[in-house]
């Protein structure tokens, strides 16, 4: 038996027994399927471990109170849609397990609070409160204290009601401020019952974004400010307040075989109703003819002067083969964790999509970024002759004649960061900007593109200025301000660069690259003793950190830079070699 610390979450159907009584088939069949369509695929999304199914609820594990507190706001928001009401209770405390069920003190508090929460509703313990009070915008009611069988202190409990923005009228000006319209498309939901094609329907958003945002005259919110909605249920006018857009696109994808359906709906975020809905069964293999036609549809539905030629333009070339294109999506995630490991897994995904179709361009643009990363960090190759590899992969992804942004602004960074070509590198960027101006993530890699090259400085800032307004939830936020902080350290906005390198590292608390620009800032700054404090940190994170690795692997054109780097890590006590 293994005794651990655990976050536990149970709950149950309120009115099982009575229910059943009334409608006995009709019970089943909801708590099924609340069982297999809500509750499994929400803990397991979340990295929990359902311990077990009881007649009328079920008990899970998670290894954070903050993942079982989300899990639970998650399963509630869900559940509401369904004919059933659930009581949830989350508890952090010791727990033995068996191997088969788990038991103990920890349990059993969550048994107990779970009894005493409304329909509906999530009530916590005082040790969950105090982890995820700062954590998670919610609203918390204090339950005081509350008995507990068999144990001998009362617990402190609180109930949890997510916080929400006004659902009364929002104001015209509010959404509708911009000079052009705006439109979000949440992530569809992927009701395939199978986690592994998460991937799928992630990657069926992602190109309706990069396609409406080829379109000039509208203003598409990033994909990853609209990705924070993923797995949840909200309020399509709190949609519109939060992203301040006046549009909102959602769906599902269904995947079963060599078919889809695709279910769409376009919403108008001041009021919540329906514009436009449609549904689509296909085969695979038009997939992409598919997307186009959701795409022309949408835009017929906000503007219906559109011409032909601007539906053309929001068309995008994809690659025959569905294969390389599986592929190519289950390679991208682990690319934004800037981890080793995960960065190993995402070049193997992606150097066999380019075995089956060697001219793809976004696999070999990607995959040239993976090589990068290793490049620039000094990590063990992932092969012989890495560099050449980098730069030969975005190239070859160059000659394809591509105008996809994603596939060009990786190219463009690879061949800047390597010290192949800065000046193609930087024509290259420009080129990802030119074809699409509306996605934060890609303003914020030409402005790096501007900085790392040392061709405009004054344009750098602009377009990480333009990211952090275009994406204001994106997870990848550290990125934003950490080029913020390196852009105004180069012009001389001493104060300006400490506040943005401070706010990365709040984001990302263990990013070396950070820990660096903010060690630097730092002592442009005069701040000598803050910045060797945040010296140590940096070789808590990475040990092997030295000068000389810096020197060798930073292979930017922008010396200045790249030198105010190294004396700030000098003058903060890293050593030399």
């Amino acid at each position: 038996m293994e005794r651990r610390l655990a976050a536990v979450l149970i709950s149950d159907v309120v009115g099982y027994t009575k229910r059943m009584e009334e409608d006995t088939e009709g019970t089943v069949a909801a708590w099924s399927e609340a069982r297999d369509s809500i509750i499994s695929p929400s803990i397991n999304s979340r990295d929990g471990r359902i311990v077990k199914y009881t007649g009328d609820g079920f008990l899970a594990e998670f290894n954070t109170v903050q993942t079982a507190l989300e899990c639970g706001i998650e399963l509630q928001n869900k559940l509401s849609e369904n004919s059933l009401e659930f009581r949830i209770a989350i508890n952090l405390g010791d727990i033995i397990d068996d191997g088969v069920d788990i038991h103990g003190e920890g349990v059993n508090i969550a048994a107990r609070l779970e009894e005493i929460a409304e329909p509906g509703g999530i009530v916590i313990s005082g040790d969950v409160y105090n982890q995820v009070k700062n954590r998670i915008d919610a609203e918390y009611q204090d339950l005081g204290l509350q008995e507990v069988k068999n144990v001998a202190e009362p617990v402190q409990a609180y109930a949890v009601q997510i916080k929400s923005l006004t659902t009364e009228e929002i104001e015209e000006t509010s959404v509708a401020s911009h000079e052009k319209p705006s439109i979000a498309v949440l992530p569809f939901d992927n009701m395939s019952g199978d986690s592994e094609q998460e991937y799928f329907s992630d990657g069926i958003t992602e190109d309706i974004i990069t396609a409406l945002s080829h379109l000039r005259w509208l203003n598409v919110i990033a994909r990853n400010s609209s990705f924070t909605y993923k797995g949840q249920s909200p309020d399509i006018r709190q949609v519109a307040d939060e992203l301040n857009c006046r549009y909102v696109l959602e769906g599902s994808i269904r995947k079963a075989g060599n078919r889809v359906r695709i279910n769409a709906q376009l919403l108008e975020g001041l009021s919540g109703n329906h514009i436009w809905a449609e549904k689509y069964d296909r085969e695979l293999e038009d997939i992409f003819d598919l997307q186009d036609e959701i795409t022309e549809a949408v835009l017929g539905a906000i503007e219906p002067s559109l011409v032909l030629a601007e539906i053309e333009r929001a068309k995008r070339k994809h690659p025959e083969n569905m294969d390389a294109y599986d592929l190519f999506l289950q390679g991208l995630p682990g690319l934004y964790t800037f981890d080793i490991e995960k960065n190993t897994t995402s070049l193997d995904l992606l150097h066999r999509a380019i075995d089956i179709d060697p001219t793809y361009p976004q696999a070999l643009a990607y995959a040239a970024w993976g090589y990068e990363q290793r490049l620039t960090r000094g990590w063990p190759a992932y092969s012989d002759n890495d560099l050449e590899t980098a730069v030969s992969l975005a190239r070859r992804c160059i000659a394809t004649g591509t105008e996809d942004p994603h596939a060009l602004v990786f190219s463009g960074f690879t061949l800047v960061m390597t010290a192949d070509d800065y000046e193609l590198g930087v024509l290259t960027g420009k080129r990802a900007l030119e074809n699409n101006p509306n996605i934060g993530f890609i303003s914020m890699m030409v402005g790096s593109i501007f900085l790392f090259g040392g061709d405009d400085l004054e344009k750098a800032e602009e377009c990480v200025n333009l990211a952090i307004r275009l994406s204001p939830k994106d997870p990848g936020a550290h990125l934003f301000h950490m080029i913020k902080g390196l852009i105004a350290l180069e012009l001389g906005n001493i104060e300006e660069a400490v506040t943005s390198s401070k706010r990365s590292i709040q984001l990302f608390s263990t990013w070396d690259t950070g820990l660096i620009g903010l060690i630097a800032a730092l002592v442009e700054n005069n701040e000598i003793n803050e910045a060797v404090k945040v010296a140590d940190r940096l070789m808590r994170v990475d040990p092997e950190t030295s000068i000389s690795r810096v020197d060798k692997h930073l292979k930017i054109n922008n010396l200045s830079l790249k030198n105010k780097m190294i004396e700030g890590m000098r003058k903060a006590g890293i050593v030399e070699s």
